[in-house]
């Protein structure tokens, strides 16, 4: 069977050539050929020039602001968003600690806060959540009518819950059963931040 010149002209590998889209194989096809055929030596040369004047031509300059818009877009794909602070859920053991992390970005301790600082997230009849950060240690404590649980967002700590010693970091989720002493020993070289959350039983 012959070869024909226009139809391998008009089968995009020229141009995929030109754009150095094709292989080492390919890319000697295609030379082999254009040595070979005037039209495509024509063709080729044809697109390189409209190519190399493409390129000559003043480049088009993008809004200001465009670029960082489009780098914040491209970091948060993937993210679930953050929540409205004044609509939290409930925290739980599949709680997403980046997305809460994300959420309470704009809420800073003070710089010289003691051992604890807490900040109020939500406070109803049923339910209470602080964001909370701890340097050193929380003192031994136990609750008889409400159920609380944490998210550790930053820093390690060890929990010793009913004698048992436990270490968290960011991401760990821990529920706390009712009625059993707990302490909480910072072991990070930073402050523990946390979601801390109480759920009334009654």
């Amino acid at each position: 069977m012959k070869f024909n010149e226009q139809e391998y002209i008009h089968s995009g590998q020229l141009e995929q050539y030109c754009l150095g889209l094709l292989d080492t194989s390919e890319a000697q096809e295609v030379e082999q050929l254009a040595n070979e055929y005037p039209a495509i030596r024509e063709e080729l040369d044809r697109l390189t020039m409209a190519l190399a004047h493409y390129s000559a031509d003043e480049p088009v300059m993008p809004r200001t602001g465009l670029k960082n818009r489009v780098m914040v877009a491209l970091s948060q794909l993937g993210e679930a968003p953050a929540f409205d602070l004044d609509n939290l859920p409930l925290i739980n053991a599949l709680s997403d600690a980046d997305q809460w992390q994300r959420s309470v970005a704009t809420i800073e301790p003070p710089a010289d806060f003691g051992n604890v600082f807490g900040h109020v997230l939500r406070q109803n009849e049923g339910v209470e959540q602080f964001l909370v950060w701890v340097r050193h240690s929380i003192n031994p404590e136990d609750h008889h009518d409400e159920r609380e649980s944490f998210l550790i967002l930053e820093g390690r700590c060890e929990c010793s819950i009913g004698g048992e010693r436990i270490q968290l970091s960011a991401g760990d989720y821990l529920d706390v059963p009712l009625d059993l002493e707990h302490t909480v020993r910072v072991i990070s070289n930073t402050p523990v931040k946390a979601i801390i959350q109480r759920l009334k039983t009654a």
